[in-house]
C-alpha cells in the first residue's frame, strides 16, 4: 500500500479514537458541535454565531449540526478528512523540497500519535492545522499562492488572532529571504503586512480587555489566564507561573514526562515527548558539531511557527492536557529538522571512516 494511502487511514483512525475518548470523557468538541461552548451571545440565527475563536467554530458547525443534524461522530470524521487532506499535502510538500535519501523506517515519524489525535476531530487545533498547512502551501510568487496565503491568513484569524500574528512574521521573514522580489513589492507587501498586524493587535487587545499595551497590563492578564485555567483540571495542573522561563518554555515542548501523568493518553504522550527529547539532543550535539543545519524551507517556517506556539504557551498555560493540544499542531516540524539534521551528519561520518 503506498505511504500516503497508510498515512490517510491512520489519520482516519485517529479520528475514531478521538470521537470515542470525546464521547466517554467529554470535552471541547462536543461543544464546538452542539454550539454550547460559549453562549454568551445568545445566538439563534446562523449569523449571530459569527465571531472569533470559539464564536468562529461554532459559526462553522452550525449548518452541519443545526440545520442538517448531522450528528457528532459524522462531524468528527468530516473534520477527520479535512486535516487528513492537511496530512497528505505537507507530505507531499515535504517530500518534493528534502533532497536527502532517509531510510525508510523513518517514516514511521509521521504517526506519532499527539499531533494526530488533536488534529484528527472537531475542534479549533485541526482548523490551525489546516490553516497552517495552506500558509505553508502559498509561500511561492504565484497568483494562487497569494490567494491560498490570504485565505490561510483569515482563516488563523478568525480561529485564533494571535497565530495569525505569528505567520505575519513568519510571511515578513519570508520577503525578506526572497531577493528575487523587486524592493518595490516587498516594501509594498511589508506595509500591509504592519497594517494588518496593527489590525490582529487591535483584536487581541478587544478579546483580552486589555485597554493599555503596557508590561503591567499584560502581566495582569496573564496572571487572570494562569489562575482561570488553574481550576479547570487540578489533575494535569502545573506551575507554570513559578518557574523561570526557560524551563517553562521547556514544558511546553517536551512534557510531560511518561511519568508525570495517569492513564494510556499520558503514558503515550509522555514516551512521545522523552524521544522527541532524545532526539533533539542528538540533532543539536551532532549539527553543532559538524557545522550542520538543513536548508529546507516549510521545515524551517514551521519550526518557527511551532517556537512562537511554545513562546505563548509558555507564558499562558499551566496544564498539561491544554499543553498537548495546542502543541500538536507544529511538532510535526521539529521531529522533521530531527531527521533531516542527524542522517545527513552520519552520512558524512560512516563516509570519512570508510575513506579512511
Amino acid at each position: 500500500m503506498p505511504f500516503r494511502y497508510t498515512l490517510f487511514i491512520y489519520h482516519l483512525i485517529f479520528s475514531l479514537i478521538f470521537c470515542a475518548y470525546i464521547m466517554e470523557n467529554g470535552g471541547d468538541a462536543l461543544g464546538f458541535w452542539n454550539l454550547q461552548a460559549d453562549t454568551s451571545q445568545q445566538a439563534e440565527t446562523w449569523m449571530q454565531h459569527w465571531g472569533l475563536g470559539t464564536f468562529f467554530i461554532q459559526w462553522i458547525n452550525y449548518i452541519p449540526s443545526k440545520l442538517l443534524g448531522i450528528p457528532f461522530w459524522l462531524g468528527n470524521i468530516l473534520y477527520g478528512l479535512l486535516s487528513a487532506w492537511a496530512w497528505l499535502t505537507l507530505y507531499d510538500k515535504v517530500k518534493s523540497e528534502v533532497n536527502i535519501q532517509l531510510p525508510a523506517y523513518t517514516q514511521l515519524i509521521w504517526f506519532l500519535p499527539n499531533m494526530h489525535f488533536w488534529t484528527a476531530g472537531v475542534g479549533k487545533e485541526s482548523l490551525i492545522w489546516i490553516f497552517l498547512v495552506l500558509f505553508l502551501l502559498g509561500l511561492n510568487r504565484s497568483k494562487k499562492g497569494l490567494t491560498i496565503l490570504g485565505m490561510s491568513l483569515i482563516g488563523m484569524f478568525l480561529i485564533r488572532p494571535l497565530y495569525a500574528c505569528f505567520l505575519l512574521f513568519i510571511l515578513a521573514l519570508w520577503l525578506i529571504k526572497n531577493e528575487s522580489i523587486s524592493l518595490k513589492r516587498r516594501y509594498t507587501a511589508f506595509a500591509v503586512i504592519l497594517l494588518l498586524l496593527t489590525f490582529v493587535m487591535y483584536a487581541l487587545l478587544q478579546i483580552t480587555h486589555i485597554q493599555n499595551l503596557n508590561w503591567e497590563a499584560v502581566s495582569a492578564y496573564l496572571d487572570f489566564q494562569m489562575q482561570y485555567l488553574k481550576g479547570f483540571n487540578p489533575d494535569s495542573y502545573v506551575p507554570m507561573e513559578n518557574y523561570a522561563w526557560p524551563f517553562a518554555f521547556f514544558t511546553m515542548l517536551f512534557r510531560p514526562m511518561p511519568w508525570e501523568g495517569e492513564g494510556i493518553f499520558f503514558l503515550l504522550a509522555g514516551i512521545e515527548n522523552l524521544l522527541a527529547l532524545l532526539a533533539v539532543m542528538a540533532a543539536l550535539v551532532l549539527g553543532i558539531w559538524k557545522k550542520f543545519i538543513p536548508q529546507i524551507a516549510v521545515i524551517g517556517y514551521g519550526i518557527l511557527f511551532l517556537f512562537f506556539v511554545v513562546f505563548s504557551g509558555s507564558l499562558l498555560l499551566n496544564n498539561f492536557g491544554i499543553i498537548l493540544r495546542y502543541k500538536s499542531v507544529a511538532m510535526i516540524f521539529l521531529y522533521l529538522w530531527v531527521l533531516n539534521t542527524i542522517f545527513p551528519v552520519l552520512k558524512v561520518i560512516l563516509a570519512k571512516q570508510i575513506t579512511k
